[in-house]
């Protein structure tokens, strides 16, 4: 096991409303431990002015309970299983709230709430294939 993975995160995973009974979206949290998190300030410079970004990654080691988004949306959120794709939100450490889609508990709420340490996905790799470092990546 890669001694940087040593970090605890929480993944809130969303089956879009488009693919549930009801119409509406649900939200799953998973903990997950043995990960890797690095949060990265990157300046932005637009020629007018310069701010500061945020650049993060996080790697999760393989895992049988990983399943693709279309297997994962047949769960219904029920069970172990966790899916990694744009739009699902990553806190660092273990985070308690839940995602019911009303105020004040609403997605944007929530990664508001836990800034600095969470960030919306918005890349994702599988490097599961790799003959050592097996991992999925996901990066905001």
């Amino acid at each position: 096991m890669n001694p940087n993975y040593n970090q605890t995160i929480t993944v809130y995973n969303r089956i879009k409303g488009a693919d549930t009974e009801d119409g509406k979206d649900i939200w799953k949290r998973t903990i997950l431990e043995n990960c890797f998190y690095k949060l990265s300030q990157t300046k932005i410079d637009d020629g007018k002015t310069a701010k500061m970004a945020g650049t993060y990654v996080a790697r999760i080691p393989e895992s049988p309970n990983y399943l693709p988004y279309r297997e994962f949306a047949k769960t219904k959120g029920v069970g172990d299983g966790f899916t990694l794709n744009p739009g699902d939100i990553v806190v660092k450490g273990e985070c308690l709230e839940e995602i019911t889609g009303k105020m004040p508990n609403t997605a944007s709420e929530v990664l508001a709430r836990q800034k600095p340490e969470a960030f919306q996905i918005t890349a994702f790799s599988d490097n599961t294939s790799h003959l050592r470092g097996k991992h999925y990546r996901v990066g905001g």
